[in-house]
């Protein structure tokens, strides 16, 4: 992607939000004239995913309204892998060597069907492969990562944001960062919103805690992986890709509530302890389904 292509797109953030276009697949559907919302959910007791749930394990509410959820599955459907990587200053030598590793690592543990795109930032955001099945792409262009400048963590979140795919398959952004954001011309706030509005689940590896990065990973109900060093990073980005995969996907048909707007959405386990994981919610316009 060129920097006038991103300039154009950042300049358009500058304009009032309005919802995107109409999806016929997706986080929120439209089938038949029935809106139906789904919802990726992690389930863990002790660290491991907890396996056999059903329908009549969960108890879910929509703008506190509660909510009969048609179906849970453990979902097979292929994984479309944003990897967003800062490549600023401080990731360089061999930080820089075992990023690559690590991205070499989780193309290698995609399955077949899978897709993956590659996003790298500094004081510039990148988009080095759009979205592919094509692994060979991606290891191609991971060795040509060199670090310098400053960090633009927000306005790579929200690029790689937009280019979440509108087909059936899971999208899943896995972002890398080694320290905090000091060259975006987004806010915090604004990052916030976009990511309401995706529906996509957002995994961070981290090697400093960031309040923005806490926020951001709550409201797509993904998780957050500390680094203690750069010899991690290919373990915690497999444990990603898998956490992924051992997600319930939870649907339902709203009943009771206001069409249009945010809605705020909660999940439980109606028994049994258990840590259960999802996003926040989902924003509605009056011209859009549920997302």
């Amino acid at each position: 992607m060129t920097r006038l292509a991103l300039m154009t797109a950042f300049a358009a953030l500058l304009l009032p939000q309005t919802a995107p276009a109409p999806q016929t697949q997706g986080p929120g559907l439209f089938r038949g004239g029935v809106e139906v919302v789904e919802l990726d959910v992690s389930v863990t007791r002790g660290g491991a995913a907890v396996q056999g749930l059903t329908a009549a394990d969960f108890a879910l509410s929509d703008s506190g309204v509660a909510q009969e959820i048609t179906s849970v599955s453990l979902e097979r459907l292929p994984l479309s892998v944003i990897l967003a990587l800062d490549t600023s200053q401080s990731v360089s030598g061999d930080r820089l060597t075992q990023l690559v590793q690590a991205g070499e690592g989780l193309v290698s543990a995609l399955h077949a069907g899978d897709r993956a795109s590659l996003v790298t930032f500094s004081h510039a955001v990148n988009l080095r492969v759009p979205l592919t099945g094509d692994m060979n792409t991606i290891r191609a262009a991971l060795p040509r990562m060199t670090g310098g400048g400053a960090t633009s963590l927000r306005d790579a979140v929200h690029l790689a944001l937009e280019m979440r795919p509108a087909d059936q398959s899971r999208p899943l952004l896995l972002l890398f960062t080694d320290g905090h954001d000091t060259a975006s011309w987004l806010t915090e706030d604004a990052t916030i919103e976009s990511a309401h509005r995706a529906g996509v689940v957002i995994h961070v590896v981290r090697v400093e805690g960031d309040p923005f990065l806490d926020r951001l990973v709550a409201a797509t109900g993904g998780r957050t992986w500390a680094a203690g060093s750069g010899r991690q990073l290919r373990e915690l980005f497999t444990k990603a890709l898998d956490e992924m995969r051992a997600r319930y996907l939870l649907s339902y048909t709203p009943r009771g509530v206001s069409r249009t707007g945010w809605h705020e959405v909660k999940v439980k386990l109606k028994s049994g302890g258990a840590d259960v994981t999802a996003r926040q919610g989902y924003f509605v316009s009056e011209s859009s389904p549920p997302r």
